[in-house]
Formats: structure tokens, sequence, C-alpha cells
């Protein structure tokens, strides 16, 4: 079996979705690649995979395609294709070129039912492959970073004793950062609490000024106005981020609750557990399913459980074991390759 899967190199959903799972899939023959033209497809391939579409291929183009070489158009999604109207990619958002591409699709795999829900009305062959990762392996193996280590690398050290939570996203989660805005002042207020809790935020990119402003309202919510300890991680590439979570002893994923966040997957979850420390997150799909995540469910539940794994390290363990456990048995990669290597050949028969 041969594929050709189109995504971008530096693409986190290119690479949970494409290079990932296809890299460990057996008995394939896969070339990567961000374009497609004749010279590609002469190669000769029986599967063309992608997310959502292919940046500057029409649809007709890619109908064109298929028809000359004869290969199957696998589509994949991850996210649901109408944005909420707070998203700060809403404006341009290319919804209704999704909706064609699921449409002209000879398979549309999805990561979870919520979002084959939406699409089943739209194309008959469908399948759901869970995100899933090569636990144990490469940058997804157990091992963590000690404060001793980290600080050798710092400016401002980690104080002795503090307890470090992660937060690793994009400036498209502004909204979720918000909620914890409150959560955090109240915590900078507490003197018992405010010294044994550092703060990290992965994934501030200063690069582009047009998005700074964003960037540093995400970090005064985060940070209760600099006034809790913290430091920020820049941006690493897909195959690298997972150091962020090596740095961290919990890990954070606020999600305002929204048809749209509905359809994410629980990949934070994966991250998390891969490392063995524990998740606390909104109660919210897609985090609901997830018996192990220490889940919010009123704005007080954050500074609540943020407490808990400041006092604990016993609780913080126990969470983050059972994590690391339900995620290895739920979602290693080796068990949904089975799947997408069935899924793929009866999309061939």
């Amino acid at each position: 079996m041969r594929i050709l899967s189109v995504t971008q190199p530096n693409s986190g959903v290119g690479y949970h979705r494409m290079m990932l799972p296809l890299r460990h899939l057996p008995g394939v023959s896969v070339l990567f690649t961000d374009f497609i033209n004749d010279e590609v497809l002469e190669r000769g391939f029986d599967i063309v995979t992608f997310n959502r579409f292919i940046p500057g291929v029409e649809l007709s183009d890619l109908i064109a395609f298929r028809k000359k070489y004869g290969f199957k158009i696998v589509l994949d999604l991850d996210d649901y294709w109408i944005l909420d109207t707070w998203h700060i990619l809403a404006r341009n958002f290319p919804s209704q070129v999704i909706v064609d591409h699921i449409r002209a699709a000879d398979m549309v795999t999805v990561t979870h039912d919520r979002l084959l829900k939406e699409v089943r009305p739209l194309n008959t062959c469908w399948e759901t492959l869970a995100n899933a990762l090569p636990f144990d392996e490469g940058q997804f193996h157990a091992g963590r970073v000690d404060v001793d280590a980290m600080n050798d690398s710092m400016e401002q050290p980690v104080a002795d004793g503090a307890v470090r939570f992660l937060y690793a996203g994009g400036i498209t989660h502004r909204k979720d950062i918000e909620l914890m805005a409150h959560p955090m002042r109240a915590l900078a207020d507490d003197d018992k609490y405010r010294e044994r809790i550092h703060l990290i935020m992965a994934g501030y990119d200063d690069s582009n000024p047009q998005t700074i402003p964003t960037w540093n309202g995400m970090v005064r919510d985060y940070t209760a106005a600099h006034r809790m300890n913290f430091h920020l991680r820049a941006p690493l590439p897909p195959d690298q981020y997972m150091a962020f979570y090596a740095e961290a002893d919990v890990a954070f994923a606020p999600l305002v609750e929204s048809k749209f966040n509905t359809m994410k997957s629980n990949i934070k979850a994966l991250e998390a557990g891969c490392k063995y420390i524990p998740l606390i997150a909104s109660d919210v799909h897609p985090y609901q399913s997830v018996p192990p995540i220490l889940k919010v469910e009123a704005r007080r539940d954050w500074a609540k459980l943020i407490r808990r794994m400041v006092d604990s390290k016993w609780q913080r363990e126990d969470a983050g074991k059972a994590l690391g456990e339900w995620v290895r048995r739920e979602h290693h990669l080796t068990n949904w390759n089975k799947k997408r290597k069935q899924l793929y050949e009866w999309t061939l028969s």
C-alpha cells in the first residue's frame, strides 16, 4: 500500500494526525509532502490523505487528479469546521471548503464520535480514529526534568519546593485562558500558596507584532497580572514539544463550553498522561470521557484543585499515575494503527 500524506512540516495537527501515525503504520510506503501535482502523483499512490483540505489545490483539481491517477481520498478531521464567533480565525475560516471536501472524500476519519455525528449527513463512508501516541518512545517517554536541572537554564529559578503548573497552547485559546483569571487572582492573594506555585506558559510567540497584545493579555490573566511566579517558553517544533511537559508537575486544560470546543480531541490528556502528571481541565467535552482527569465543574474548583496539588505530593502522583495508565490503555498508537491499517485496506477493496 502506497500512501501520499499532504501536510505542513511544522503543523501540530499534521504531526499528530498524519506524520506520527503513518510513520508507525506497518507494511506501508508513505511519502509526506506539502503539495501535489502531476510530478508527485505520477509516482503512483493508492491513498492520498490530508487534514480538512489541501491549501492551494482546488477541489475540482483534486477530483481530476483522483480520476486520472486512481487513488482514494482519505480526509481527516480533528476539529469542527464551524468556529465560535469569537475565535480569532472565524472571520475568514473556509468552512464551506471543508464541507465540500468532506462530501467528495472516499473516506472520512475523525477523532471521536461527537464529530462523527456531524460528518454522517455529509458522507456515508466514515470511521473514528482517536488520537494516539507511541508511549514510551521518542519524545513520548515518561522521563521528566527535575527542578535543579531546570533551574540551570533559567534566569529566575523555580523556588525550592514550588509545584510547577503548565499551560501549553496558542493564541486561539484566548477565551479559554480567561477562565483562569479569577482563580489566579485568588491564589495571588493567598500568602500560604502564592510562593508555592510556579506557572509555565508554553508556546508564547512574540515573533508577530500583531499577536503580541493577545499573548500579553493571556499572560496577564494566567499570572494574575504577573503577581504569580512564572516563566514563558517559546514554541517548539512538533517533534520536540513534549519537553514542555517534562518540566511540569501538573498540566492545565481550560476550555470554554461551546459546540466548537466540544468537538476538540482529548490530546492534552494524552500529553499529560504520557509524563504521568495530573491534568486539571474544564468539565466539558472532550475531557468528560477521561475518568482520571481532575475536572473543574465551577470556577472556584480551579483554585481548590491547584491547592490540593500543592498540598499533597502523593495526590499528585496518584492522579498522574491513574492518567498515565489510562491513556496507555485507551490511546496507544499501536492499537489504533491496527484499526487504521484495516480501514485503509477496506477503503481500497
